[in-house]
């Protein structure tokens, strides 16, 4: 079969056939994304919003964390401000709750001091007490925060209060 060009002729409506002796015949491929080419982006998709729930959960996770260091570090320095003034500071061990959530022990011990100039620090009218303070919270998870400072006490306090004001 020869073909004549006459019988050549461009169809300008939709889909663009080329007819070759009124049989139509198709010369471009139909426009949109084929079924292997929609799994892989779908593939793509899920991955990276997997990745974005992780990040999103372990960010969650620290917030959470650093908020529960922020209140214990809140409630110790709210104990440790009081140590001396609501109570006498004494060696020994001590515990209790703050709330629900968060418990404390405080350990108290006095400190010694040496001193290299010869001078004798017992005459001296105060004494250093190092203090522990270990707050911990959290019953699946447990975890703690350990503050620890050094106090002076004046050891002539209490004849100085019953003496009264000069």
């Amino acid at each position: 079969m020869s073909l004549n060009p006459t019988s050549l002729h461009r169809d300008t409506g939709p889909g663009s056939a080329l007819r070759l002796s009124g049989i139509p015949c198709r010369l471009s491929r139909q426009s949109g994304f084929t079924l292997i080419e929609v799994m892989a982006a779908f593939m793509v998709f899920a991955l990276l919003f997997g990745v974005l729930l992780q990040i999103m959960s372990t960010s969650v996770t620290n917030t959470r964390l650093a908020s529960d260091y922020t209140r214990a570090a809140l409630w110790a320095q709210s104990k440790l401000d009081m140590l001396g003034l609501e109570e006498m500071l004494e060696p020994g061990t001590r515990s209790g709750r703050f709330d629900d959530d968060f418990h404390w022990t405080l350990e108290v011990r006095e400190e010694l001091v040496a001193d290299e100039r010869g001078i004798d620090l017992l005459e001296l009218p105060v004494s250093l007490y190092h203090v522990t303070l270990t707050v911990e919270w959290g019953e699946h998870r447990p975890r703690q925060a350990v503050f620890e400072t050094l106090r002076s006490v004046d050891t002539h306090w209490e004849e100085r209060q019953m003496a009264g004001p000069r």
